[in-house]
């Protein structure tokens, strides 16, 4: 049974765990790291833009546009 947020996106967080490998930990790491580039991205490109970091690196990993590995490595 997949969770989703009522507010957002429909983000299933077991998907997620699954692309980095099955450890909820690496996710957190992951998302966290990818969160950070993004916000970096937004605030040198377009301070004025409101969309939340946190989720777009989700969706990201959701979607497996983000290497698991790679970001680990970061971290």
């Amino acid at each position: 049974m997949a969770k989703y947020s009522s507010r957002g996106p429909d983000i299933n967080t077991e998907l997620c765990v699954e692309q980095v490998g099955g450890n909820k930990f690496n996710l957190v790491l992951i998302a966290a790291q990818r969160a950070r580039e993004l916000r970096r991205r937004q605030a040198k490109n377009d301070p004025g833009t409101h969309s939340l970091p946190c989720v777009s690196a989700l969706l990201e990993i959701q979607e497996g546009k983000v290497d698991g590995r790679r970001y680990l490595m970061k971290v």
